[in-house]
């Protein structure tokens, strides 16, 4: 009735000692992912945020040029008004006496010549254009818009970029757009007038240009300026919280290491006390029976039945031993320690089929994930499913492991009436309730910490399916 000896705490220690985090659970590839991902977002953002700017830019050049255009073009309105076409108008031009006007016509024209302004009117209070440089307008009445008529007795200007649709602009109107301003301002003895002038739009399309250019330019540098300055500070955060990881992952391997060593120890405590008491014990009841008397039937059967008991005892103890005692995974591999996981359910008459993608065999991290995620689900079936078969899926999708264990049992239990703590009662976070499942809950908050998750449902076919998944590249994450 000998147990097979699991090694001796010093051998274990000695063999696995408690590694050093590159060594045992975590792996450190890309541990600059965190610096270069944070400093790559860094400059997406950034260059995000210079072309918003451009296209803003870009996008609101043309009003502003607009706006600076027929500002400009109204103060040059407003002066040339005052200050030169006031003067030449006295009472005969506004008699309409040709010789009076004469003068009036060829400074208007002298001006016009130099193409600044396209066209030129002078408009009495009574809608009457006094002067204007297109043949057949001059002597004309039309209907003055509103706000061209409150200009009469001011000083006032207004001026927009005119669409050419008014009737005085019959003969404009095959021209491009222009800024038509209307000056309010008084003749010689005071007749209250409006000039009107209409100054083309070049001078729009190069500021537009100088706008775009200058303007895109000062936003672009300053802000890449801003960028350079920040910078720093971002890569400063972005080690920072590569530190803060590399804390936590270290934490984590310890913790992981601590418990494989717990358990070697708790193993060892075992099999060299309570076990070897047993298995002792089970030596001295032959002894014991041989030693009675023949006719002490009745205690040399009894004597027996507690040999049985014994004998089963020390199977169960067996068993507990290769339940706690970890596997070693990083010299048997994770496929021959999953197959063992298998073979017990099978002694207990469950088909057990098995599917283990080798790549989850390394790192040794991946490998204790894939078997505590086997093993945990194993024992719950054998504890609760009643199932006769049980397939065992571990595979690898993009940069996730996946591991899937169906079983045809009796399935989820449906949902309690409310006792939140009975065996049986399904959670609010899909997982069974109870403190039989308590496996299952310690497991999902492991995977979480590595961004992983676990989940329990039921298959159409009946039975149950748990699904753990976790990425290949284990990295603790914050709390959700």
């Amino acid at each position: 009735m000998a147990v097979t000896h699991p090694p001796s705490t010093s051998e274990t220690t000695a063999r696995n000692p408690v590694r050093s985090r590159a060594q045992l659970d975590v792996p450190q590839r890309g541990r600059s992912k965190v610096v270069r991902g944070a400093v790559l977002r860094f400059v997406l953002w950034s260059l995000a945020v210079l072309a918003l700017v451009a296209t803003g830019t870009l996008l609101l050049s043309t009003p502003l040029a607009e706006r600076l255009s027929v500002r400009e073009a109204t103060t040059r309105s407003v002066a040339y008004a005052n200050s030169v076409v006031a003067p030449l108008i006295d009472d005969k031009v506004l008699a309409g006496d040709r010789a009076a006007t004469d003068a009036l016509v060829r400074l208007m024209r002298t001006r016009m010549a130099d193409g600044s302004i396209k066209h030129m009117k002078i408009w009495t209070a009574s809608g009457r254009v006094l002067w204007s440089d297109e043949t057949g307008v001059t002597g004309q009445t039309f209907e003055l818009e509103p706000d061209v008529a409150e200009l009469f007795g001011t000083t006032e200007a207004t001026g927009q970029v005119s669409d050419l649709d008014k009737p005085e602009n019959a003969q404009e109107r095959s021209e491009e757009e222009l800024i038509e301003v209307y000056v309010g301002f008084r003749a010689d003895k005071g007749t209250p007038l409006v000039f009107e002038a209409y100054w083309p739009t070049e001078r729009i399309r190069q500021d537009v240009s100088d706008i775009r250019w200058q303007f895109t330019l000062l936003g672009l540098v300053a802000l890449l300026l801003l960028a350079l300055a920040l910078l720093p500070l971002a890569l400063s955060l972005a080690r920072r919280v590569d530190r803060g990881l590399a804390e936590r992952e270290a934490v984590m391997a310890q913790a992981l290491s601590a418990s494989d060593l717990e358990r070697r120890r708790l193993s060892q405590d075992l099999h060299d006390g309570i076990v070897q008491d047993i298995i002792a014990l089970g030596y001295a009841l032959p002894t014991v029976a041989a030693a009675l008397p023949r006719e002490a039937t009745a205690a040399r059967g009894l004597l027996e039945q507690v040999h049985t008991d014994v004998a089963r005892g020390v199977a169960g103890v067996r068993e507990l031993l290769t339940d706690v005692y970890p596997a070693d995974l990083e010299h048997g591999g994770l496929e021959p320690a999953v197959q063992d996981l298998a073979e017990r359910q099978r002694r207990h008459g469950t088909e057990v089929a098995v599917a283990v993608d080798s790549r989850l065999g390394e790192p040794l991290a991946v490998a204790q994930l894939t078997y505590r995620i086997v093993r945990e689900a194993l024992r719950n079936v054998a504890k609760h499913a009643h199932a006769t078969t049980v397939e065992v899926t571990a595979a690898v999708e993009d940069d996730r492991a996946t591991v899937e264990v169906c079983d045809d049992g009796v399935g989820l239990p449906p949902e309690s009436d409310g006792s939140v703590g009975s065996v049986g009662a399904v959670r609010s976070d899909g997982l069974p309730g109870g403190q039989g499942h308590l496996g299952l809950r310690l497991l999902r908050d492991t995977l979480r910490t590595f961004g992983g998750d676990v989940t329990i449902s039921d298959r159409p076919e009946g039975g149950t399916v748990l699904r753990g998944t976790f990425p290949l590249e284990l990295r603790p994450v914050a709390s959700r």
